[in-house]
């Protein structure tokens, strides 16, 4: 083989090297943003948990002698119960795919534990959030 054909061969090896690296960026990326849609997601389950608890305590102060159905409640801790869940399933998961790609070669271009971070305040809120609910109703 001639010098010039092994030059050609390492050149486009480096190529597909660098292409398959940077599909591998593109994966932790991706991964990240189903993360920041998971936490997204469990806020919503934790607000609505939460204003539905809100609203039911309202409703039974307006109506002193009134006492709405446990349904309400049971929802509201369904919902944030199944924020906590997600969240912590979400984390699990992300984890695990961007360990594999460190496995395949993924090079560090980013700061993955930010968004880890960002989910564990977001998971510590709503284990706060649920707490404080169902402690002020055994109250």
């Amino acid at each position: 083989m001639s010098e010039a054909s092994i030059s050609k061969e390492r050149t486009a090896a480096e190529i597909v090297g660098a292409l398959s690296a940077l599909a591998l960026v593109r994966t932790a990326f991706s991964s990240q943003r189903s993360l920041m849609s998971w936490m997204r997601t469990s806020v919503s389950l934790y607000t609505f948990g939460f204003s539905i608890a809100k609203f039911t305590d309202y409703l039974e102060q307006q109506a002193e002698d009134v006492e709405l159905a446990a349904g309400n409640r049971e929802l509201a801790l369904v919902l944030m119960i199944m924020g906590i869940l997600s969240i912590v399933l979400a984390v699990f998961e992300h984890s695990r795919r961007i360990r594999r790609m460190k496995q395949l070669g993924l090079p560090d271009v980013s700061r993955p534990y930010l968004p880890i971070v960002a989910a564990a305040a977001l998971l510590v809120i709503g284990i706060a959030t649920l707490v404080g609910i169902v402690d002020n109703w055994s109250g």
